[in-house]
């Protein structure tokens, strides 16, 4: 055996058994059964176990695996086309933090547009909990609660700031017509009601629902309660039944006109006082927050002692914010320091003392995952600019598995058909060929796996025109060898001959289909992309087991000298 058949032996072998360890973690990743995987959520270590083997397997899209797709639009308003680009940007640099840290495998992100965002979560299993960890700014503030000496000064500014002249003169002729006169909310006085309606006032003067609603638009679906007050940091109710009319007040730009140096803010749960009645707080706070959470260095999820069965967030502020905190706190003793997150109220507890070491806590009716998520969220960082959810998709993993199916039998009946014709035209030659169809296969799945890549549903039609790629060099470097043994030469003479003279048709072709390949992969998206990376591979790992792997195979078959015939 020369020299140079000996290095492409043994590189034809070194690169087969590369390539059967790298798919080691993919047979061991399908031989995992459902129920064993389900079983392993109870078991850390197996767990983790699993997922390291699976990280290393073949990845496979959102077409095979099941999963989520989410268009997520940016709110763009007042941007400069610069700083929607940024925001564009830095949004998805958050998304990419938030995903990584909850888990999920083989995520894609991408931008679409000018303010669009694809995210795609392959294998997800809880599609409601990622759209509230995509969807959430997660904007933590502490702001100090304004004392309530000055709620009535704020609701007469917000009443007047939302009066309509037009609806008090219709209320109040409405009243007159149907003669109908009752006290300021009958339900103030009702002693089987203990929730009174807010009375700015507090005159408590003859005038019906309708004009007293109409003269209050702001405070009328606002009730005061102090006993359902104390230990919330606040009085100020209002029916759950109204928050979304509320909150549209809220954002409505008279209230920001209105409220200059304060902000009201709604509290992020609803207290059930019984009779199937909700009542959600409302806070009073300074229009500007006395900390942030840039400065937020941890967060952790932990069992709260104090109320059994929930969780809370424990977080650590860097340096600076540790001084900020301490100072915020030492200058504000036994005021009442809200946590907002995204605008609503978490909790808003008594500041006892300066609090130094910037470490704290957020309580609430937190599950684990709600805490261990809202912990992933302000260690991700907020995001820079709002989003919501365009579109949304969920493919099932049945619909995968069907897929992965019809993929698979489309190429096992291909094959199949490619080997018999192979095997009966060609004969011994044709059994070469399929060796190095089977070769081909196993280092182009070798090469997905080692380098990360995602298989799809186009990757597998891909797979498939790889393999008519490969069994076409073939037939001509066959046909070659076929015309030199015409010509009597010898075999060995005439497999030489016929390699050397196909090869540059077959580099040709290859290189040329590599050149369309690689363009898709460049400016493709989605499935495009996912035909063309399979495509690509298998370009480059057919060429090597046609030219290479065969060559060897063939010119050992045929080294003696003296040999006369050959089975093509």
């Amino acid at each position: 055996m020369n020299r140079s058949l000996q290095i492409r032996a043994g590189l034809s072998v070194v690169v087969l058994l590369l390539s059967l360890i790298g798919l080691w973690p993919t047979f061991k990743a399908l031989s995992i059964s459902g129920e064993e995987r389900a079983a392993a959520k109870d078991n850390p270590e197996r767990l983790a176990e699993i997922q390291e083997i699976d990280s290393k397997a073949i990845r496979r899209g959102l077409d095979l695996k099941g999963g989520m797709y989410l268009v997520l639009e940016i709110d763009q308003t007042d941007m400069t086309p610069a700083e929607a680009q940024d925001a564009l940007q830095r949004v998805k640099e958050s998304l990419v933090r938030r995903i990584d840290k909850f888990g999920v495998s083989e995520p894609e992100i991408t931008t679409f547009g000018a303010s669009r965002i694809v995210v795609k979560l392959p294998g997800l299993q809880d599609p409601e909990r990622a759209k509230n960890l995509l969807g959430k700014t997660a904007r933590l503030e502490f702001r100090l609660v304004r004392p309530e000496s000055e709620l009535q000064e704020v609701f007469e500014k917000l009443d007047r700031a939302f009066l309509d002249e037009a609806a008090v003169a219709e209320a109040i002729a409405a009243e007159s017509s149907d003669d109908q006169v009752a006290v300021a909310d009958s339900t103030a006085n009702d002693p089987d009601n203990p929730f009174g309606s807010l009375d700015p006032n507090g005159e408590g003067e003859d005038v019906s629902d309708a004009v007293y609603l109409a003269e209050h638009p702001f405070t009328g679906m606002l009730m005061l309660q102090s006993a359902l007050g104390r230990g919330l940091g606040t009085s100020i109710f209002l029916n759950e039944n109204d928050v979304n009319r509320m909150q549209a007040l809220l954002d409505d730009p008279r209230t920001a006109r209105a409220l200059r140096d304060v902000e009201l803010q709604l509290g992020d749960e609803a207290l059930d006082v019984g009779e199937g009645i909700k009542l959600r707080p409302m806070y009073l706070v300074d229009g500007t927050a006395g900390l942030t959470g840039d400065r937020l260095e941890g967060a952790t999820a932990n069992a709260d002692n104090q109320n059994p069965g929930r969780f809370m967030v424990s977080f650590t502020l860097d340096s600076r914010g540790a001084r900020q905190f301490a100072k915020l706190t030492g200058d504000n003793v036994n005021r009442l320091l809200a946590i907002s997150l995204d605008g609503r109220i978490s909790s808003a507890p008594q500041i006892q003392g300066r609090i130094p070491g910037g470490q704290g806590q957020i309580t609430g009716s937190f599950t684990n995952n709600e805490a261990s998520d809202l912990a992933l969220l302000l260690r991700a960082g907020a995001l820079p600019a709002d989003v919501y959810i365009a579109e949304e998709r969920t493919v099932g993993p049945s619909l995968g598995s069907d897929s992965i199916k019809m993929g698979l039998d489309a190429a096992m009946y291909g094959s199949i058909l490619v080997v018999i014709f192979m095997l009966i035209y060609y004969r011994a030659s044709g059994l070469v060929t399929v060796l190095a169809l089977v070769s081909n296969i196993v280092i182009l799945m070798s090469v997905l796996a080692q380098f990360g890549l995602v298989l799809t549903l186009p990757g597998i039609a891909g797979i498939i025109l790889t393999v008519g790629m490969a069994v076409d060099a073939n037939v001509l470097i066959n046909e070659r060898i076929r015309e030199e043994l015409r010509k009597d030469k010898t075999v060995r003479a005439a497999v030489q001959s016929g390699y050397m003279n196909a090869t540059r048709t077959i580099v040709d072709a290859n290189v040329t289909t590599l050149i369309a390949g690689g363009i898709l992969l460049m400016f493709g998206t989605g499935p495009i992309k996912g035909f063309a990376v399979t495509l690509s591979i298998g370009i480059l790992t057919s060429m090597f087991t046609a030219l290479v792997m065969t060559r060897v195979l063939m010119e050992t078959i045929t080294r003696k000298q003296g040999k006369q015939t050959m089975s093509i």
